[in-house]
């Protein structure tokens, strides 16, 4: 399930979401980097990614990982779980946020997010493919297989 902080522009309605997107490079595919402790869920969550026509750049499993994964700098967007090895962990989220990166807070966990990071959105886990591409679209705008934008109406 999508969650919607006050102060944000991101709402839900059934499926649909009203956000402006964010756009990245126009002549190669949209880059996914996944941060989830939980191994099966990573998997589950790359290919749904990739079923949406989306590339994965990356998948990290620890905070160590997730850094050495943003400093490659090779992605457009983040989907971040906010419990990385039973910790809320907010550095890192604090990092994209200070980088301009557009992330997401994909979680099973009915956590408080801290204030500064209210804007930021939250898919709830467990949550549907179509749940996951509107989330994306959200963050990166929607993209051909071949990394085009697609129209939209």
């Amino acid at each position: 399930m999508l969650h919607s902080h006050p102060n944000t522009s991101l709402q839900t309605a059934a499926i649909g979401l009203e956000l402006t997107p964010q756009t990245s490079h126009a002549s190669s595919p949209t880059r996914i980097l996944i941060i989830d402790d939980e191994l099966l869920i990573a998997l589950m969550i790359e290919e749904m990614v990739r079923q949406a026509g989306y590339r994965v750049s990356g998948v990290a499993h620890t905070i160590a990982m997730a850094r050495q994964e943003i400093a490659k700098s090779n992605f457009d967007a983040v989907l971040l779980d906010i419990n990385i090895g039973g910790l809320y962990y907010a550095k890192i989220a604090d990092l994209l946020k200070a980088k301009g990166i557009p992330f997401a807070f994909v979680t099973g966990f009915d956590y408080l997010i801290d204030p500064r990071h209210q804007k930021v959105p939250v898919l709830q886990k467990p949550f549907t493919p179509a749940q996951l591409h509107a989330l994306l679209v959200a963050l990166v705008g929607r993209r051909s297989a071949s990394g085009e934008m697609a129209k939209t109406a």
